[in-house]
């Protein structure tokens, strides 16, 4: 079963270490690491992920961007822009608690 918390966790600090602590390029590393993710590449990954996490967050983010599905997607696209989007939402905000916790 997918870890959520430590995934995102192990994400973030990576990211706030190769970035020696500038949030914006954190952010920007953060947002590569999610869409290089296997959770964002492989079908079957972002099936289990989805089936294993409460997406509600990254769900909700895709339709502030303008919406889950886009024309023409199949079933397994949708499930890795949903597993991206949330794998997202939770490193961005554990690297904003990183961060506070270095203060």
């Amino acid at each position: 079963m997918f870890n959520l918390y430590k995934e995102s966790r192990a994400i973030a600090k990576e990211a706030w270490d190769a970035c020696q602590g500038d949030i914006d390029n954190a952010m920007d590393f953060v947002f590569q690491s999610c869409d290089g993710h296997e959770v964002a590449i492989y079908h079957y990954q972002a099936l289990k992920f989805c089936a294993d996490v409460d997406t509600s967050e990254g769900e909700d983010w895709l339709e502030d961007c303008g919406g889950i599905a886009q024309d023409g997607d199949s079933f397994g696209q949708i499930a890795n822009r949903i597993a991206f989007a949330t794998l997202l939402c939770a490193s961005q905000e554990a690297l904003q608690e990183i961060q506070k916790e270095s203060e």
